[in-house]
């Protein structure tokens, strides 16, 4: 599938470029989901209550665990949130 970055998820990870061991999963997820023929292929896929094009994962690292927001327009996958905490996530992925 095809994927891209917004910009809110290119400044959300950038706040987190300290942590190496979350920009090696990111980085194996995107290649995961580049492969990936559908969004069932993927694993850990989550949808969000009350949306129809939104979903998230988690990446756990030793010291936290990421929520990752994503939406499906048109065949193209948005990777659009990042975020540690879990309240400030679903605040701001709409």
């Amino acid at each position: 599938m095809e994927y891209e970055l917004t910009k809110g998820f290119i400044k959300d990870a950038r706040k987190y470029k300290h942590d190496h061991e979350l920009s090696a999963l990111l980085e194996a997820r995107i290649k995961e989901t580049a492969k990936a023929a559908t969004l069932e292929n993927l694993s850990g896929i989550v949808p969000i209550r009350g949306r129809d094009t939104h979903y998230r994962f988690k990446l756990k690292t030793r010291n936290a665990t990421y929520r990752i927001g994503i939406k499906l327009l048109s065949n193209i996958i948005w990777f659009a949130r990042l975020d540690k905490d879990k309240r400030r996530f679903y605040k701001r992925f709409k």
